[in-house]
């Protein structure tokens, strides 16, 4: 968390509300959110009008009139939230609370802008980051990141592709899916839903998944994504995923009943990440 349907929720949010405005201050409260900026100054950003909201696997990119870009990471505990008076629309990680006050202690960044919205990033943990930088380096800063297709329905990953990655790696299967250069914007939720959907148990060894596997594999990659994708992202109860509407599946209900065959779902470890499945839908190989 916050993963593609996460991120592409807040692109959407920031496209609907602030692309076309100028900026009229932006406010730095934590200076490392800049660490790895090649441009440290924000200000050379204040007076510019946002021209677009983009994305990039799990990365937000704002791209402004005066040919600068922000690429924005979220990464574990990241949120976006757009406010104008009693408007508001967030995404991304729960804390803090979208209906409290902004900005909040962890809300590191807030920028405001001439349509009277002020777009503020949250972050709990402090691991996401910004970049400022010329936009004519946008293509090469994501080329240098070797990012596979996008995971979500339109993103152009096929069998081929997959197969010719997965062959290659011994690692387990979820592990091999979680590497951004196999496939980008999946992450920890959504893995473990496709390989549930897929019928393919988490630690398989990646080049031992069948071929025959790996055109259910792509449909419900794509499936997960875009069930995340209509939800605006998972609910995120106690650090948990909420399910609505069915959905997760598996991931986060350990003892519940799996709503395909009925047996207990259970939690185990691959290569260190909390991992749900059900055994009997997903036999060990």
């Amino acid at each position: 968390m916050p993963e593609l349907p996460e991120v592409e929720t807040a692109r959407s949010i920031i496209e609907s509300t602030v692309v076309g405005s100028c900026l009229t201050s932006i406010t730095v409260r934590l200076p490392k959110l800049l660490r790895f900026s090649p441009i440290a100054d924000p200000d050379l950003l204040v007076g510019a009008r946002l021209e677009t909201a983009e994305r990039r696997a799990k990365i937000l990119v704002l791209r402004w009139s005066n040919d600068l870009s922000t690429l924005i990471h979220l990464k574990l505990s990241g949120q976006i939230t757009v406010v104008n008076g009693a408007h508001r629309a967030t995404a991304g990680h729960p804390y803090p609370d979208p209906a409290g006050e902004y900005p909040h202690k962890t809300t590191h960044l807030s920028l405001e802008f001439n349509n009277d919205y002020t777009l503020h990033i949250s972050d709990l943990r402090q691991f996401g980051w910004l970049r400022i930088q010329p936009s004519t380096t946008v293509e090469d800063f994501f080329a240098a990141q070797q990012f596979g297709p996008e995971a979500n329905a339109a993103g152009g990953l096929d069998v081929f592709d997959l197969a010719t990655k997965l062959a290659r790696r011994s690692v387990p299967i979820k592990i091999a899916l979680l590497d951004q250069k196999t496939v980008a914007g999946i992450g920890n939720i959504y893995v473990d839903e496709a390989l549930h959907r897929a019928r393919i148990h988490p630690a398989t060894p990646a080049n031992a998944v069948p071929l025959d596997r790996l055109p259910d594999l792509v449909s419900a990659i794509a499936w997960s994504m875009e069930s995340g994708l209509a939800q605006g992202g998972a609910r995120i109860v106690n650090n948990i995923a909420y399910p609505r509407d069915g959905f997760p599946v598996v991931h986060a209900r350990k003892g519940e009943a799996c709503p395909v065959c009925g047996d207990t779902i259970i939690k185990v470890r691959v290569g260190q990440r909390g991992t749900y499945l059900c055994p009997t839908c997903q036999p060990e190989s």
